[in-house]
Parts: C-alpha cells; sequence; structure tokens
C-alpha cells in the first residue's frame, strides 16, 4: 500500500487524538495553595545541625521561613451554609525553612498529602523585616515570577510585623483567610487613603525598569478577626529595598498625585469647622519644564469633583455660592497639603521617584531623559532636586440637604 500525504496527515491526526492527557492530575490531588507569607525565621540554622545532616553544598546568604495556606475542599461545606468550626477549618497552613523558596517548596513534599499547586494563588505577604534588606525583596519574588503555574494577578503586600499573622486570622464572614484579606485589598475604591492593590505583573514591570514603586502595607488588628490596610510600602528601584512606610494621609497624597484617587473624602477646615468632600477625580495632568535638565519642574494639575457629604459649619449657608466657593478654596489647600506631605517623603526621606515623574520624563522627553536617566534615583539624585507644584481645582456639584436651624 502506497503512502499518500493524505495518509500520512491522517495518521498524524490519530496519534494526536489517541494521545490523551498523559500528564493529568486529578483535581481531588492537587494542593492548592491560595496564599503565601515569606518571614525571617526567629532562629537561624545551627552549624552543628548541617553538620550532623552532612550539608556540604552552597548556601544563600539568607534565611526565609515561609507559610503556605492551603485549601480543604472536604470542609468548604458545612451544615446550614455555617462558618467551619476550629476542628474542621477549611485551610491548612505549613511553614517551612530554608535559604531558598524552591527549595522549601520541595520540601513540602515530605510534610503535605498534596504537592503545591499555585495556579489559584491569591497573596503573597512579605514580612518588612525581610524587605528591608538589600535587594531581598526582589529576591524573594523570583521563585514566583519564574514559576510557570502562577498568575500575575496574585497580590502582593509588605506587613508590619509577621508576614505569618495574618494568615492566621480568623474573620467572621468567610472560611479562607486569604479570600477575606483578597476582598479588603480591593477596598481603594471606597477609601482614598488605601493604596490600589498591588499585583505581581506590575511589581515585575518595576523591578525590570529599576524603577521606585509602592506595595500595599498590612498588618494584624488587636481582634484577631480581622487585618488592617495602613500606608504603602516604598521599594527603591535601584536595590528592590523597603525605604520606609507612608501613613494614611500621605497614601492619599500619593494617590492624588499618581492619579489613582478614584473617590475619596477631603476634609475641608472652614471657620475653624469641619467640612467633609466627597470627591471623585476627573482628571490629572503633568507638565514638565526641562530648560534645565538638573533642575526640572513639574506641575501637577489635578481636578476632582463632588458634594459635601457632612458639615459641622452650622453658620456656612451653603445655599449661597460664595461659601460654596471657601469649601472648594479650603478642600484645595487640603489636597496641597497632603501631596505636599508626600513629596517631601519621597524626595527627603526615602529619595525615591515613587509618584512615577522619572517614566513621564522617559515618555515624553526622551532625549532629557538620556541625559539624566541614570542619574535621577541614583549617583547624582535628580529627583531630589527637582520642583514639583501641585495646582488643585475642586468643583462641588452638590451641597445636599441644609440645615438652617441654627442660623
Amino acid at each position: 500500500m502506497l503512502k499518500t500525504p493524505v495518509t500520512v496527515l491522517l495518521a498524524l491526526v490519530l496519534l494526536v487524538l489517541t494521545a490523551g492527557c498523559w500528564d493529568r492530575v486529578e483535581i481531588d490531588e492537587r494542593g492548592f495553595v491560595i496564599g503565601v507569607a515569606i518571614d525571617v525565621p526567629k532562629t537561624s540554622q545551627k552549624a552543628e545541625q548541617r553538620k550532623a545532616e552532612g550539608e556540604k553544598r552552597s548556601r544563600g546568604k539568607a534565611r526565609y521561613s515561609v507559610t503556605y495556606q492551603f485549601v480543604v475542599p472536604g470542609k468548604l461545606q458545612s451544615a446550614g451554609g455555617s462558618k467551619s468550626t476550629a476542628s474542621g477549618q477549611a485551610y491548612l497552613n505549613l511553614t517551612s525553612e530554608g535559604d531558598a523558596l524552591f527549595d522549601i517548596d520541595k520540601q513540602l513534599a515530605g510534610r503535605a498529602s498534596r504537592y503545591p499547586y499555585y495556579e489559584h494563588l491569591k497573596v503573597i505577604a512579605i514580612s518588612d523585616q525581610v524587605a528591608r534588606n538589600d535587594h531581598e525583596f526582589a529576591r524573594v519574588l523570583d521563585f514566583f515570577l519564574r514559576e510557570p503555574e502562577m498568575r500575575r494577578s496574585a497580590k502582593v503586600f509588605v506587613t508590619a510585623g509577621k508576614a505569618r499573622n495574618i494568615l492566621n486570622v480568623e474573620p467572621s464572614n468567610e472560611k479562607l483567610p486569604v479570600m477575606y484579606i483578597n476582598s479588603v485589598s480591593e477596598n481603594s475604591v471606597r477609601n482614598a487613603s488605601i493604596l490600589p492593590e498591588t499585583k505581581l505583573g506590575d511589581i515585575h514591570e518595576h523591578l525590570l525598569g529599576q524603577r521606585s514603586f509602592v506595595v500595599q502595607r498590612m498588618m494584624s488588628a488587636e481582634d484577631r478577626h480581622e487585618v488592617k490596610l495602613e500606608g504603602a510600602a516604598v521599594i527603591r528601584g535601584e536595590n528592590s529595598q523597603m525605604a520606609g512606610a507612608l501613613g494614611p494621609e500621605e497614601t492619599e497624597g500619593l494617590n492624588l498625585l499618581t492619579g489613582k484617587f478614584r473617590t475619596g473624602n477631603v476634609k475641608a477646615e472652614v471657620k475653624n469647622k469641619l467640612v467633609v468632600c466627597d470627591l471623585t477625580m476627573k482628571k490629572r495632568t503633568i507638565a514638565a519644564d526641562v530648560s534645565d535638565p538638573q533642575h526640572i519642574r513639574f506641575q501637577i494639575r489635578i481636578e476632582a469633583e463632588g458634594s459635601i457629604g457632612e458639615s459641622y459649619a452650622q453658620s456656612l449657608d451653603l445655599l449661597k455660592r460664595k461659601s460654596v466657593d471657601r469649601v472648594e478654596q479650603a478642600a484645595e489647600r487640603e489636597i496641597v497639603r497632603m501631596t505636599k506631605a508626600a513629596i517631601r517623603k519621597l524626595q527627603r526621606d526615602f529619595q525615591a521617584d515613587a509618584m512615577g515623574l522619572g517614566a513621564n520624563l522617559q515618555q515624553n522627553h526622551y532625549k532629557v531623559w538620556k541625559q539624566i536617566g541614570d542619574d535621577w534615583e541614583k549617583g547624582k539624585r535628580y529627583f531630589t532636586q527637582c520642583e514639583i507644584q501641585v495646582e488643585p481645582r475642586v468643583i462641588i456639584r452638590r451641597t445636599g440637604t441644609v440645615d438652617r436651624s441654627n442660623r
């Protein structure tokens, strides 16, 4: 029988169809990891122990304590839909130590009945004790960036204190701590002092470009049933090291500067009384004067509008245009104050361009950037010498119901 091209093609198609799923793993055999916490070990490994184990191979400079949160699928459903009890919790936290996350991952094969599977990973928490070490922030993320199963949408946090503590939280309305943490991180839409969620893919771009950036900062609350997002951790681009942390108001100022302010409250002071403005950002533009490359001047215009959410200034007649103008001007002054606080912290204390001004120069003034780029955040540090002017414009569209009883 002569072999024709059609016969050969048919044979190839049959080979594909009959190959089957040779590498298939049943879903009930996978160890779904949804959260990872990276800490500094309590005690370093003793030299005597290494000698007893006959370890002669080279080791890394740092050691890590890594906690993995596995899902226990059989415990996700409980009677009446209520939360599982502690004896039947729907997750399992396992902690191992080592000098490489790849090695620690392999260690779990000797402890867990199911090998770690990362495709559903939601949260990576890094202790500030780890992040403050030179280049450590990038080192601990290297494993996750190379892992083929990893999703780049996984959220990254820097924690105040032990990172494993947030995986031990016992939320009242969720069976899995990581799902509760994941939801909390997305609430920046309602609170402007919360940094928008920081995803692994975005961090990878910053690391490749050696640009400074900020990461959501989380801490354990006094109540074991909750965690708290507060401020932002600033990571230097030159050495991927945590330079420090911004407070809530400074974080809100940074969100205004970067255009990540969506909706939020700005507390204005009128006649020594508090007026709360509920604002939405409409526009943010950056203009740069590069006539003197060593002393660049930035002009950041911020346009926001909204309504008056609350007023303690009873003597202020909000039915009059003049009174509304005073509230708008007071809100603008508050925006200038918050943004200046963030600028001062980044320029003087941290010397880290987490505002993205260097990226703006690279995109819009490339010739100038070629001259000063290498000295923007290091060397001569032109970022610390540039002038940044903030020009806000606030428009109050709705004053709401006015209480005239005390006038």
